[in-house]
């Protein structure tokens, strides 16, 4: 067993003291979507939209919402809070499995004040130590599985062609007109809290993280680098998400400033995430727009610096069969550019259900079997990365999904890839040949469907 999974494990007995469901990341990190006024403290539990009278009073409740106090008391009165099920899942299976509320409280910035927090009151307002915030969704990507309010490409595609004939509406942009959307030549009342915000905030964070849409494709978000080379920030760790799908110039015009800010010491380190879910023309059917040779390129700039770069795998139906491609291509990588180099996560997917990897049959899983035994015997691959991959595959195998909610996932399967292909002018059975003989399941699902509802 490698340090790291040691370590996290001490710190799961170290939360359990306060809690089964204790977890840092309610207090101590953020992702704040400025453009729709929503929050998380981090990606697994649904946003959650903030008040604007509350921002009015203190602009620190664009993280310490009445929502998340709820959810902190809830942890610290020894409860698991619901919108945590993610996590639950994992803890719930049979065996021992780590979960990202263990991962993730972890972090250097977490363990030294865990103590601290648990003994907080759980309506004591607080700054994040890491902070990811998105100023807008203007994206050159429509990846599959994600939404207009993260993705101007998959607006414009529903203007054009209306909504997708779903159980699961994860496509829809009615968020637009009903108030819940500010555009980047609208009066943003939670940009203004923000920056309010902001002078309190710097001196207590450790990360701050730019993501999107696409941020390099977004003034607001590049505003931070244009005020750190006026006000310093010595302290702090600058991350950004990016889908590296954009111009060369624009990656070689970040790296070029970031080496700046590092050189002249006015920031303190910089690491670098993007997203790539399996490799050739199955990642590129996932993510429409992505090239993987450009793709490439520009991630090759970023190593090139010194700079590690983390990918973020949204492990969801489609990578199962293909997922051992991205894998050679990490080893590959590591091999030229370092062990440390390249860092992956395999989070499973959880929405929209027609991605979700629970909608499979039981015959595509010795694909993620012979996974595990390709990870398991490669010495550029660790155990915690194992850890990560066995918990999804026996997630995938425990069957904790509800019936209905498989026959949903596999009606709109058939629904969504069928309309996909129509409008991308896209082959999924050309480009996924073994998901013929599923495709077909979930067709007869569909055509049986609404008459089997009534």
């Amino acid at each position: 067993m490698d340090h790291k999974l040691q370590y996290i494990k001490l710190v799961r007995d170290k939360l359990n003291t306060t809690g089964p469901g204790f977890c840092t990341m309610k207090w101590l990190h953020q992702t704040l979507y400025l453009h729709t006024g929503d929050n998380h403290s981090c990606y697994h539990p649904r946003p959650h939209h903030i008040s604007l009278d509350e921002i009015a009073v203190d602009p620190s409740a664009l993280h310490n919402t009445s929502w998340k106090k709820q959810q902190r008391k809830t942890m610290l009165e020894g409860g698991r809070p619901d919108e945590c099920q993610y996590c639950w899942n994992i803890e719930d299976l049979p065996g021992e499995h780590i979960s990202d509320r263990m991962i993730h409280s972890s972090s250097d910035y977490s363990v030294p004040i865990i103590d601290e927090v648990a003994k907080l009151p759980w309506d004591r307002h607080i700054n994040p130590r890491y902070l990811e915030v998105s100023f807008g969704n203007g994206c050159n990507y429509r990846c599959g599985y994600c939404c207009p309010q993260a993705s101007t490409m998959w607006t414009e595609e529903i203007k054009k062609h209306g909504n997708y004939d779903l159980t699961y509406n994860q496509y829809g942009i009615e968020f637009m007109s009903n108030g819940s959307y500010y555009g980047p030549k609208d009066e943003n009342p939670y940009i203004e809290a923000f920056w309010k915000w902001w002078p309190s905030l710097r001196n207590d964070l450790h990360t701050l993280r730019i993501t999107g849409g696409e941020p390099l494709m977004n003034p607001g978000a590049m505003q931070f680098f244009d005020l750190l080379e006026t006000e310093p920030a010595p302290n702090l760790e600058i991350t950004i998400n990016s889908n590296l799908g954009v111009s060369f110039a624009k990656v070689d015009s970040l790296i070029e400033r970031v080496g700046s800010l590092l050189q002249q010491k006015k920031i303190r380190s910089f690491s670098f995430y993007t997203s790539i879910d399996s490799w050739g023309e199955q990642a590129e059917y996932m993510r429409t727009g992505l090239d993987c040779a450009h793709w490439e390129r520009n991630m090759r700039a970023v190593l090139a610096t010194g700079t590690s770069v983390n990918f973020m795998c949204t492990f969801n139906v489609l990578c199962v069969t293909n997922f051992k491609s991205l894998l050679e291509k990490v080893i590959e990588w590591r091999k030229e550019f370092g062990r440390d180099a390249i860092k992956f996560d395999t989070p499973y997917l959880k929405e929209p259900p027609h991605w979700m990897i629970n909608i499979l049959t039981d015959d595509f899983i010795p694909y993620m079997d012979d996974t595990l035994v390709f990870i398991k015997s490669s010495k550029w691959l660790s155990d915690l990365e194992y850890e990560k991959f066995l918990r999804v595959t026996d997630y995938m195998k425990a069957k904790t999904i509800s019936e209905e909610k498989i026959r949903a996932g596999r009606r709109d399967f058939y629904s969504f890839f069928t309309e996909n292909d129509k409008r991308l002018a896209t082959d999924l059975l050309k480009t996924f040949p073994e998901y013929t003989e599923f495709y077909n399941l979930c067709k007869q699902v569909y055509e049986n469907y609404d008459e089997r509802k009534q």
